[in-house]
């Protein structure tokens, strides 16, 4: 983790994380980007969510990553997981949990981003077709692509969605990605090759049309899409921070969503979604961008 220099760690302190860490060296704040990055990938070491303020089913939690996404997601994110019979991790959505996903993206971004690549990364990706679309967008949802090809990641139980999509993506000079490989022996899935692409990065997408080769969970054909994926561009990201906390750390609609969370993995029927549910996720959204934009 040396590439983690005196700008980015300065810039950081300036973050609601950082605010948390009143004496702070870069290995410190290095240490704290492997935990977050082992817990975002089902490895957790039990350092980013400890047993001391969580439940052990969020400590261990091998799939934090299916909520985190839900999150940061799009309208359908709820529904699709739901359908799919993805398990989310209610026990997250605590005060303090709702922060430490926050200080995730923010971990995350302060290693990935701005870094001089001499050689531009190829990566792959399955997802939903509801994930992505032609044309120019910006990645909310922390996006998990592999270095394997296509024809490993379908052996190896990625295509396992409805309406599937598979994504090649060719990554640009400074964009915002994480190279999981770059953790050396504290990478614990190396055979995974993962490289995420982090929250803000802006992608161009091109459809190619439906793969008879490769089909999803529902047996529908696969829609084939090259994406360029390019550094992020927070200019336009404005917003009083102090009144969006009140919305994202509002207890009574964490403790809503949070039973809304449980519901959705025990009830055979989509639940009811709460009706403040929409304004906090937005919120969330937003706060972490603010959070970002200090790293920019």
């Amino acid at each position: 983790m040396a590439k983690l220099g005196k700008e980015n760690l300065i810039k950081f302190l300036q973050t609601s994380a950082g605010e948390n860490v009143l004496r702070t060296s870069a290995k410190m704040v290095s240490r704290k980007i492997i935990s977050a990055a082992q817990y975002y990938i089902g490895v957790p070491d039990g350092e980013f969510f400890t047993e001391k303020d969580f439940e052990e089913s969020v400590v261990k939690a091998k799939k934090a990553y299916v909520t985190l996404n839900t999150i940061m997601g799009g309208e359908t994110a709820e529904k699709d997981r739901f359908d799919e019979g993805k398990k989310q991790v209610p026990g997250l959505l605590t005060p303090l949990g709702v922060r430490k996903m926050v200080h995730l993206y923010t971990y995350l971004y302060c290693y990935g981003s701005g870094i001089n690549r001499t050689t531009e990364l190829a990566t792959v990706r399955a997802c939903r077709q509801s994930e992505i679309s032609e044309g120019e967008t910006v990645i909310d949802a922390l996006t998990s692509t592999t270095k394997l090809s296509t024809e490993e990641i379908m052996q190896l139980g990625y295509g396992n969605k409805n309406h599937l999509a598979i994504c090649c993506y060719k990554i640009h000079d400074k964009a915002a990605v994480f190279d999981m490989e770059e953790l050396g022996k504290n990478y614990p899935k190396p055979e995974e090759k993962e490289v995420l692409l982090l929250t803000g990065g802006r992608l161009v997408a091109h459809c190619l049309g439906y793969n008879d080769t490769y089909r999803g969970k529902d047996g529908e054909p696969a829609l084939m899409y090259e994406v360029e994926v390019y550094p992020p561009d927070f200019s336009n990201i404005e917003g009083n921070t102090e009144e969006i906390e009140k919305i994202v750390y509002n207890v009574q609609y964490i403790s809503e969503i949070k039973d809304f969370y449980t519901e959705l993995n025990t009830k055979e029927d989509f639940p009811e979604v709460p009706a403040c549910y929409k304004e906090w996720k937005d919120a969330f959204k937003k706060l972490v961008f603010l959070e970002l934009k200090k790293l920019a």
